[in-house]
């Protein structure tokens, strides 16, 4: 594929597609937010490091083989980018594990369900990966909700398993795991649905 793709997956409102250096400013009106990043794995960025961000997602672009897929969340109808999604495949490519963040103006519309769907097309029928897994925050119940909204299923809740900030307080906090297996995600499409949406061959 071409080391930066102008749409990688689309979906109903959305499409996803690769990162490019004008994306730090979208990315900081989230990444720099300690209400947006309030349960995930790092605090408010400042801009230089949202820069740096930006530029390792460059970098992912041009690594063969390619491992991470981490794509920028645009909205058709105005081009607005309104977060991030990312699969990450295991080395061997056989699993994945999926992510996403949205800007806080844009939650509640459904939008990261959505995105999380195409990414799981990506993963079972672009990949063919075996198995996608995901987690989340013990407290973070919008993201439990889009997890299981999208037909992944609650593996375990490890009980303070990560030290780590959370809303600015430091320690101990438990993690909710979900998974769904390639078998699983088939048996749920309906008939002639069983193909990816994405603009290139991977």
């Amino acid at each position: 594929m071409n080391p930066v793709s102008p749409v990688v997956l689309e979906t109903e409102r959305l499409y996803l597609r690769e990162f490019v250096k004008d994306d730090s400013p979208a990315v900081f009106e989230y990444a720099g937010s300690l209400e947006n990043t309030g349960f995930l794995p790092f605090s408010p960025e400042p801009m230089d490091e949202v820069v740096k961000y930006v530029e390792r997602r460059l970098a992912d672009q041009i690594v063969s083989p390619r491992r991470h897929y981490e794509l920028a969340v645009c909205l058709k109808d105005t081009d607005e980018m309104i977060g991030a999604a990312s699969l990450k495949l295991s080395e061997d490519g056989r699993q994945a594990e999926l992510g996403y963040v949205f800007n806080m103006r844009f939650w509640h519309k459904g939008y990261a369900s959505e995105a999380a769907r195409g990414l799981l097309r990506l993963g079972f029928l672009g990949f063919e990966v075996n198995r996608i897994s995901a987690w989340c925050d013990e407290e973070n119940t919008a993201s439990r909700r889009v997890m299981e909204r999208i037909g992944m299923r609650r593996e375990g809740l490890f009980k303070k398993d990560r030290y780590t900030r959370a809303f600015a307080k430091d320690g101990w906090r438990s993690t909710y795991y979900y998974a769904i297996l390639q078998k699983e995600y088939l048996m749920s499409l309906p008939d002639g649905e069983h193909s990816p949406t994405v603009s290139e061959s991977f």
